[in-house]
């Protein structure tokens, strides 16, 4: 199997970091001006509304996590297919089970720009309470 390229490195990194609550690895991952869409529409314009966005996500979701099914990496882009899994101490929050893909551009070991795709109702619902908070 051949070394990830510095993009899929830097992406399995920043997951890695997700998952394990380490947002101070994660913020050294992202550009202070990363841009993310979400289906096709701006969602996050910062690395700070970034990481309020997963704190929101985990305080949800406490054992949140994202599995990873697929990753391929070319120069500073790579592809990630994935899965989003967590529950809510709140019985009336549906459980969360989105899978989705993200395409995600990497400069310098950080990255720069995302674009994300997935459908899923109950994540669309966390990151919109999300964005009302901010």
């Amino acid at each position: 199997m051949s070394a990830p390229t510095e993009g899929a490195a830097t992406w399995l990194a920043y997951n890695a970091a997700e998952n394990a609550r380490d947002y101070v690895a994660m913020a050294a991952l992202i550009a202070e001006d990363l841009t993310v869409q979400v289906n096709g529409v701006r969602a996050v314009g910062s690395a700070e509304d970034d990481l309020r966005a997963m704190e929101h996500l985990i305080g949800v979701y406490p054992d949140y996590r994202r599995e990873v099914d697929e990753i391929i990496g070319a120069g500073d882009r790579v592809v990630a297919r994935w899965r989003m899994r967590g529950t809510s101490a709140d019985s009336a929050v549906e459980p969360l089970d989105v899978p989705g893909c993200s395409v995600v551009t990497v400069r310098g070991g950080r990255m720069t720009e995302a674009f994300l795709y997935y459908q899923g109702a109950a994540l669309d619902r966390v990151l919109q309470t999300a964005g009302e908070r901010s």
